[in-house]
């Protein structure tokens, strides 16, 4: 019996993505004090990362909404972009500021540190 791919299942296209994700993730400090030697500031970093990352989350988006359409209010759709900004864009900025002072081996160790802390306090 063929697995079916669909299904969730454990793939070596999962696993090869999964290690370059976080490799790219963990780069990303080190790539981010690189800029700053140019001196950039970091509401255009920001808006360089973002813009370079727009085009795949199109081509995701496309390709999610025609494998399995979901129907989405205005009410969702307002709290979705309202957490986005929130979240990953105030979240980003911080970062961002945050390696103009810090070398990026701390601020990997306080990124990776920081769920345990929560759950810790929690």
């Amino acid at each position: 019996m063929k697995p079916d791919n669909h299904s969730g299942g454990f793939t070596l296209i999962a696993a090869v993505a999964g290690v370059f994700g976080v490799g790219f993730f963990s780069a990303k400090a080190v790539m981010v004090k690189l800029a700053y030697q140019y001196e950039i500031d970091t509401i255009t970093l920001l808006l360089f990362r973002m813009l370079f990352a727009l085009p795949f989350y199109i081509v995701i988006a496309t390709h999610k909404s025609i494998v399995r359409p979901v129907k989405v209010g205005r009410k969702d759709i307002f709290f979705i972009i309202l957490l986005g900004v929130i979240g990953y864009s105030l979240a980003s900025y911080f970062d961002f500021l945050g390696l103009q002072y810090i070398t990026a081996g701390q601020e990997r160790i306080i990124l990776f540190v920081y769920p345990t802390i929560v759950l810790l306090l929690g």
